[in-house]
């Protein structure tokens, strides 16, 4: 049975492969390796391999045989979704209800959030700026644009 990939639905499995891809970046690898993501998602190579060919085909990624996998600026989008989605719930665990990060529920819920609710996750949070392990936390539409200058004020005497 093919993964069947649309616009409006990315399945879980999919999204997995993007994060992988998301956080190999973060360990200074421009080309994730196949054996990488393998050991990443815990399953065999040739299903990887299968996979990243569909995920080019939808251009998620681009995928150089025998060199590795990068990120499209479209896999990027919904990689960057889904780790702030699941950053933003370490920091609630952590933070708001005081206990241990499950994993499991932390990626199960990751998915199924949508921008609302994130963006009202991250304020309520004070949009926080690194997650439990100190990753950093891709910024939202909610978050406070640090690039705005301040204009100083001139006061009449």
């Amino acid at each position: 049975m093919g993964v069947t990939l649309s616009k409006k639905s990315v399945k879980e499995s999919i999204e997995n492969y993007l994060k992988a891809l998301w956080v190999s970046t973060e360990k200074d690898q421009d080309l994730a390796q196949i054996k990488w993501i393998a050991d990443h998602l815990k399953i065999t190579p040739p299903s990887v391999v299968e996979m990243l060919k569909k995920l080019e085909k939808e251009k998620y990624v681009v995928y150089k045989l025998r060199r590795g996998v990068r990120l499209t600026d479209k896999g990027r989008k919904i990689a960057g979704r889904i780790v702030r989605n699941h950053r933003l719930m370490e920091v609630m665990a952590k933070k708001v209800l005081h206990t241990g990060i499950d994993h499991e529920s932390v990626c199960g819920i990751e998915h199924h959030m949508d921008k609302d609710f994130a963006n009202a996750l991250c304020t309520l949070l004070d949009h926080p700026k690194r997650c439990p392990h100190g990753y950093p936390i891709p910024r939202g539409e909610c978050c406070p644009d640090i690039t705005t200058k301040v204009r100083p004020t001139l006061l009449k005497p």
